[in-house]
């Protein structure tokens, strides 16, 4: 009796385990709001990370501009809980590149965006994340 408890302890820690290993890959949607520093434009912002290893992600940004929806796709690295947070992302067009940079803090993320012309950056305003 003993071995099958121990066996059924054993075989349940197993599955917790995996599971946190599955969660842990899965795919993150942060929301939250772009402001342009030019006129103050605010709009909605949503995130998807998704686990790229160990501290990286590839990630797509959502938005509204000019009354139409947006989407910028590419690549962060950092924590998405506690501490920087850093990446590059594209257009759909693939003409304008982004970088973005900042610092969750408690689960919030609060941080600037900048355009890249001509090899340096544009700083544009500011983004925050939270969940």
């Amino acid at each position: 009796m003993k071995r099958v408890v121990l066996g059924l302890w054993m075989v349940a820690g197993c599955v917790l385990f995996w599971a946190s290993l599955v969660e842990a890959a899965e795919s993150r949607t942060l929301t939250g709001e772009y402001v342009w520093n030019r006129d103050g434009t605010r709009g909605a912002l949503e995130a998807v990370f998704t686990p790229a290893g160990e501290g990286s992600w590839e990630v797509v940004f959502y938005a509204n501009f000019n009354d139409r929806r947006v989407t910028y796709e590419g690549t962060a690295r950092g924590s998405l809980s506690e501490g920087s947070l850093q990446g590059e992302v594209k257009s759909q067009s693939r003409r304008q590149t982004y970088r973005f940079s900042g610092t969750f803090d408690e689960g919030s993320f609060e941080g600037t965006h900048s355009e890249v012309r001509r090899g340096s950056d544009r700083p544009l305003g500011t983004l925050t994340l939270g969940r």
